[in-house]
């Protein structure tokens, strides 16, 4: 049944309401790591991290997206024939990590019993029940985000009992592997059907047809999203890479409540209204007007966050990690364009065109590679990071060409919004020149 357009307000409102709270968890455990771990230890976690989703997402069957557009999602045969599909996925992916992990622990410097360890998570990912993908096609937002909030904070504990009991790298790295089982049960206390393995023959080709353009966007969006960590923890010590992992942590957490906004209410919302989004529509009005709200939310964050990022990290984080302050000012100019890109992109997909998400993820990709290693021969670390807002940009741009042909777009909304925050930041900073505070990029070297 078609969501009623006027649903989407509250249900955006449940949304941020618990990300607030998922920011704290975040926040927490971050803190506390940062405490008890060295840089050194969490420039491990960084690349063993980013290793263990790019074999997560090199083959993403996309089975949220799947079981969203599909008019079979709620079939139970269906559902069963994706679990499966997911399943010998993941068990794959396992055994393609496991192998790859001495070659990659000698390209990294660090121990193969840590990415050996890691390369388990995509198998205990994959047998999630489907209840989870059900609850988005429903529009079940406040079931979605409850269930999130609380697998967070079962990780929260999970990681803060692990470092406070073995103080070493292998806290963070067991608590991967704890959270990442503990979500997957607890999926299976929401409703669901009998799973069993099931590969039906006109459902499979179905799944995978789509799924095609699924996996081409989830490996540009990996690339696109941790070709920066990979690249940096090839030119730079282990200990600067787990500052800038803990800046570039913070600064996602922007576009991480975007893409829950985007993919639990705009992308189904969107899927189920294809025909009612014309210009001057109630549906379309009701999408806009949620979207105003959300990103002045979100730019005076930003805007905050940004102009006193170095008084932040420092109170936060203490003196060793100081120098995430400058970087986290730099990451979140790109934060701000990607969480434009997120909400655009779930409309893109809701219309079925998941191969332009793939082309601009893809694109985003290509100017990410070309302006890291560009950017950093040049300028250093301050240059490379700059490739993240161009990146984001590129991809933005693609998106709205593409929303322009569905006639639905929201650039005017965009542009006034981003000289918004530009005006709240230019605001914050003139202010800190005036109580002699200086400026928040004052430590780029």
């Amino acid at each position: 049944m078609a969501a009623k357009p006027a649903s989407i307000a509250s249900k955006s409102l449940w949304t941020i309401g618990t990300y607030v709270a998922s920011a704290g968890i975040r926040f927490s455990s971050n803190i506390v790591l940062s405490r008890l771990l060295g840089p050194e230890i969490l420039g491990i976690v960084v690349i063993a991290q980013a290793i263990r989703t790019g074999c997560d997402l090199l083959t993403d069957l996309g089975p949220e997206q799947n079981i969203v557009h599909s008019p079979h999602g709620d079939d139970e045969r269906f559902l069963n024939t994706v679990w499966t599909m997911q399943v010998l996925r993941g068990l794959l992916v396992s055994i393609a990590c496991l192998a790859l992990s001495p070659l990659l622990a000698r390209f990294y410097h660090i121990d193969t019993a840590i990415l050996m360890a890691v390369s388990a998570a995509p198998l205990l990912n994959s047998f999630m029940s489907t209840s989870i993908f059900s609850v988005a096609k429903r529009l079940e937002v406040r079931t979605r985000n409850v269930f999130e909030l609380g697998a967070e904070a079962i990780g929260l504990i999970i990681n803060i009992t692990l470092a406070l009991t073995l103080r070493n790298v292998w806290a963070p790295i067991l608590g991967i592997l704890f959270a990442v089982g503990a979500r997957t049960c607890l999926t299976y206390l929401l409703p669901h059907p009998r799973h069993r393995f099931v590969l039906d023959k006109v459902h499979g080709p179905q799944i995978f047809h789509f799924s095609k353009w699924i996996m081409l966007s989830s490996l540009a969006f990996y690339a696109a999203i941790y070709v920066d960590r990979l690249f940096l923890g090839l030119v730079v010590p282990l200990a600067t890479l787990g500052v800038y992992g803990l800046a570039k942590a913070v600064s996602d957490l922007p576009n991480t409540v975007a893409g829950r906004l985007a993919f639990q209410i705009v992308f189904p919302f969107v899927a189920s209204h294809q025909g009612d989004l014309e210009a001057g529509s109630a549906p379309r009005a009701e999408l806009s007007r949620v979207r105003l709200h959300f990103l002045l939310l979100v730019l005076l964050g930003i805007a905050t966050v940004m102009a006193w990022s170095d008084w932040a990290v420092r109170l936060l984080y203490g003196h060793r990690y100081v120098e995430a302050g400058w970087m986290l000012c730099l990451l979140l100019i790109g934060g701000w364009i990607a969480v434009l890109s997120s909400l655009n992109e779930a409309a893109v997909f809701g219309h079925g065109k998941a191969q332009n998400v793939s082309y601009a993820n893809v694109v985003r990709f290509a100017v990410m590679g070309t302006a890291l290693a560009g950017g950093f021969a040049l300028w250093g670390l301050p240059g490379a990071l700059l490739a993240l807002p161009a990146s984001e940009l590129a991809r933005y741009v693609i998106l709205t060409k593409t929303q322009l042909r569905m006639k639905l777009t929201f650039l005017r909304q965009d542009a006034a919004l981003s000289l918004g925050l530009l005006a709240i930041f230019g605001g914050w900073v003139l202010l800190r020149l005036a109580l002699g505070l200086g400026v928040p990029w004052a430590l780029i070297h």
